[in-house]
């Protein structure tokens, strides 16, 4: 793979074309569907999605929405929110008038 040097534009053909999959998860889902073949697949959902404990149940339904939907957009977690900032603006001159 050639090196380009940083600040220089790459050349307008570079990289991978427009919604080709990177190469490590198509090899992931190859392999995926190897040990999990879509019928086993269906079968397993199936049996989680109808488990008689309603958790397990509820947690592969939020699971399967993820997968197909996105993962819903979660709130930062952190530090409360700052006080709003107060500039006083009393110290900036106004325009001189102009003596006739």
């Amino acid at each position: 793979m050639a090196q380009f040097q940083k600040g220089q534009p790459r050349p307008k053909n570079a990289g991978r074309k427009a919604g080709t999959p990177n190469r490590a998860t198509i090899e992931i889902k190859v392999l995926l569907n190897e040990i999990l073949p879509p019928d086993e697949n269906r079968r397993r959902w199936l049996r989680f999605l109808n488990h008689r404990d309603p958790n397990i149940g509820w947690k592969a339904f939020e699971l399967a929405q993820a997968y197909l939907y996105g993962q819903p957009v979660k709130p930062i977690q952190g530090k409360e929110e700052a006080p709003p900032i107060h500039i006083d603006i009393s110290a900036i001159p106004m325009k001189r008038k102009r003596a006739e």
